[in-house]
């Protein structure tokens, strides 16, 4: 038993101009009557169904093309290679919707020009993504996403902005160790008790450290903003200097010093 095209096209609920299209691509062949007209038979129907299904999926037509006339043992591979480009635009999608809420949340009453906005939370989300290299997923997930989209947050803002008001100060001073614990509450606040999350999140923040000169656009940008590596060396002097005057650093007569 035979169809014409538009018979066919009306058992599958395929348009005849898909099924032409099909053809074209070599991937439905039907048969040909003398006059030139497609007759299809009831396997093709089954054709159909495997075409549909793979468009379900994402595929390509070509690709079909290629999957349907090859070996069913090239199969997995195909549909594993499918599943990891579906996981990576469903990521797309998700960082999308997370884009959108977020100008949804800034209302229509913001100065900066909507699309100003956009284009600055993309580059946010590119500049997180960046950096999710450099820490374990645990640490990410539970520390790393939230200190980075707002890094420097309000808090680190105002100390980073005293710090460099008392860059030219003893690092042993009262001042300059009010700093440090300021610095050290923040830390712990983001942290908590959690032993290993800490140990996780320093041994990122070591590599992420180590690589700032690479740092994405938009995190150059508010690094820019502070005299960071100034600041850093502020508080490395500070935390010395508190070391040794609670005897966790001893001076030998090398003149080497280590900590305790």
């Amino acid at each position: 038993m035979g169809y014409r095209v538009g018979e066919f096209a009306a058992l599958t609920g395929v348009t005849v101009r898909a099924l032409r299209h099909y053809d074209r691509l070599g991937l439905l062949k039907p048969s040909r009557t003398d006059a030139g007209h497609r007759i299809y038979v009831p396997a093709d129907q089954q054709r159909v169904r495997h075409i549909l299904a793979l468009r379900a999926i994402g595929m390509p037509l070509y690709q079909i093309a290629d999957l349907l006339n090859g070996p069913a043992s090239q199969l997995p591979a195909a549909f594993r290679a499918q599943r990891a480009r579906l996981e990576q635009s469903r990521a797309g999608i998700e960082e999308a919707i997370q884009v959108l809420q977020r100008l949804e949340m800034q209302g229509d009453a913001a100065e900066t020009p909507l699309m100003d906005r956009l284009a600055a939370c993309v580059d946010m989300l590119d500049a997180l993504e960046a950096m999710r290299g450099y820490f374990s997923d645990d640490a990410w997930t539970k520390w790393g996403q939230r200190y980075f989209h707002d890094w420097p947050s309000a808090a680190l803002r105002a100390l980073f902005r005293d710090i460099e008001a008392a860059l030219n100060v003893d690092p042993a001073s009262e001042r300059a160790q009010q700093l440090l614990d300021r610095s050290t509450a923040l830390w712990q606040a983001d942290i908590g008790a959690d032993v290993v999350l800490g140990r996780a999140v320093r041994e990122g923040y070591g590599k992420a450290w180590a690589a700032r000169d690479r740092w994405p656009r938009e995190l150059q940008r508010r690094y820019a903003e502070f005299k960071i590596e100034e600041i850093a060396k502020f508080l490395g002097a500070a935390s010395w200097a508190s070391w040794h005057r609670r005897g966790l650093v001893q001076t030998y007569t090398t003149g080497r010093r280590s900590i305790g």
